[in-house]
């Protein structure tokens, strides 16, 4: 069983945190504080350098082009020089000296050359002057860090001895206020035990009331472990819900029973149907069937309890889960039998109430056609017998659903079916603690009726689980040897001894249904589909049926 509840999480201190925290903050504050001061003077001297620097270079390229008469010599001097942080433009905006154009935000000053129509520009190399920054700087933060790591150390010192002492007393109530365990005595009280003050009779009223409490404690544990166990052993699907609809209990078979999403009823899973019902007012609920995409279906009957607490005021909701296909499909197939048996009686009685009147109307319409002497009379005439023909024809198919039927031989997909009885017989299997397999090896073929075919497996795994009285295990396989199509069903139940199997056969040759068994049904439909069955079985050691359809199952 699965509890969800929501709880609010909050963010306490304790007393050393208290203690350590201002004073941490205090210090790194501090530190930071005058790292960073001493930090940005560097970077302001530094940047002053650089302007100084920049000025004084541009002054000196100014004299240069004007005592130069000529834009090539100065060109091939201050190539020569290679400054990295000057650079020359013509007047059309082409780099003359430099390598590349520098970014507008990385230039500190420019300058014109009215002689050549130069425009000249200094410019910063920021990933030098950081590096260069942090050199200059290097033994300053050095400083910063190490006294930062011994704030951190004496914090650490005086907050927990200062709140050591205090925290041996608060874990003992800790302990037993969070009831982690049942406590029966308390290490940091029985110190106090022995006295004979008040603090020793305080000390021994709390072990008392420590051993009371444990004691109730196991009691609850116990019961609530039998009630979660009562919960989860249950076939239903158990969902409840606080007043506030939201879910606080939940058993695995109900998880099981949601997570279901490939199968959909008006558009809805099972979980959201189930939102739906909880939040309702609604109290019964009609039976449910959702379909998958292979058309596949699961009935579900739902139901719905108010819960109320012990001063009857509102407790929550209770939702149920019963899956219920096996038992709808059951009340389809009886409803269906029962509608065929009355139809068939119906068409019985209508045909022979009707078809005796009938044919002495088309008699007597015979007779009078050959006194007619008009073609319309004729023409009237024979169109009425076509009618009365048409009528008859109707009748003969009512007759029909009164007959016999006929087998209607398919070539049936093994898997499918194996599936659908698999899913029939879920419910059964599971109260009854019995596990049914089912395994298909290639692709067998069988041409036979398939309902003919599904009935033979019914009745075997009926008489599989009748044979099962504590449980065990019934095995579906279906293989292919040479040209014929194998079906086994076996089961790990009683089993048979000689005798009662010689009575099986004898009754089996005689046309009658031996021991219960309903092995005579099998025969009959295998019969019809060109199969035949043996019984492997013994006292104790559970059977084993074997269903050979020749040449493929084909007719």
């Amino acid at each position: 069983m699965r509890a969800e509840r929501g709880q609010g999480m909050k963010f306490r201190l304790n007393i050393e945190h208290k203690i350590m925290i201002p004073f941490l903050t205090i210090g790194i504050l501090t530190i930071l504080c005058f790292g960073t001061i001493m930090t940005w003077n560097g970077y302001v001297q530094k940047m002053e350098r650089e302007r100084a620097a920049a000025a004084s270079s541009l002054r000196a390229l100014e004299l240069d082009a004007g005592l130069s008469g000529s834009g090539t010599l100065l060109l091939q001097k201050y190539r020569l020089i290679q400054n990295d942080s000057l650079y020359l433009f013509d007047a059309d905006g082409v780099l003359l000296l430099g390598t590349q154009p520098p970014a507008p935000d990385d230039i500190l000053l420019e300058t014109g050359l009215p002689a050549f129509g130069w425009r000249a520009c200094y410019a910063l190399d920021r990933t030098a002057f950081w590096n260069s920054l942090i050199e200059e700087q290097k033994y300053m933060i050095l400083a910063t860090i190490a006294l930062l790591i011994v704030i951190v150390q004496v914090s650490l010192f005086v907050s927990y001895n200062i709140s050591e002492p205090l925290r041996q007393l608060s874990e003992a109530c800790r302990v037993v206020a969070v009831g982690e365990q049942p406590v029966r005595r308390s290490p940091q009280v029985d110190e106090y035990a022995e006295r004979s003050d008040e603090i020793g009779q305080l000390a021994n009223a709390f072990q008392r009331m420590l051993a009371d409490i444990a004691s109730h404690t196991d009691e609850i544990l116990r019961m609530k472990l039998l009630n979660e166990t009562i919960v989860e052993s249950l076939p239903l699907g158990i969902v409840a819900c606080s007043p506030e609809k939201e879910i606080i209990c939940i058993n695995s078979k109900a998880v099981e029973m949601l997570d279901q999403t490939g199968y959909l009823c008006g558009g809805q899973t099972l979980r959201q149907i189930v939102d739906g019902i909880i939040v309702s007012p609604k109290v019964l609920h009609d039976p449910i069937r959702l379909q998958n995409a292979d058309g596949r279906a699961v009935d579900y009957e739902i139901g719905v309890w108010r819960l109320r607490t012990a001063d009857e005021g509102e407790g929550g909701t209770l939702c149920t889960l019963d899956e219920i296909t096996y038992k709808k499909r059951m009340e389809e197939k009886l409803t269906e039998g029962e509608k065929l048996a009355y139809t068939g009686q119906l068409a019985a009685m209508l045909a022979h109430e009707i078809r005796n009147p009938l044919a002495g109307i088309r008699a007597g319409i015979q007779v009078i056609s050959r006194r007619l002497e008009s073609d319309r009379d004729r023409m009237l005439s024979t169109s009425i017998l076509g009618e009365v023909d048409r009528v008859n024809r109707l009748i003969e198919d009512l007759l029909h659903l009164s007959r016999k039927r006929e087998s209607q031989k398919v070539l049936i997909n093994l898997p499918a079916l194996f599936d659908e009885l698999l899913l029939l017989y879920a419910k059964i299997a599971q109260n009854n603690r019995i596990r049914i397999t089912a395994g298909v090896q290639g692709d067998p073929p069988l041409y036979a009726d398939e309902s003919e075919i599904r009935q033979v497996l019914v009745n075997l795994i009926n008489n599989s689980i009748k044979s099962l009285h504590s449980g065990g295990e019934i095995a579906l396989e279906a293989r292919r040897e040479g040209d014929s199509t194998v079906l086994t069903v076996s089961d790990t139940g009683d089993g048979m001894d000689e005798a009662t199997l010689r009575g099986v056969h004898a009754s089996l040759e005689e046309g009658r249904t031996g021991g219960g068994l309903g092995l005579s049904i099998v025969s009959r439909l295998l019969a019809q589909n060109n199969g035949s069955f043996s019984i492997d079985t013994a006292a104790g050691q559970g059977t084993r049926i074997t269903i050979i359809f020749h040449t493929g199952g084909t007719s």
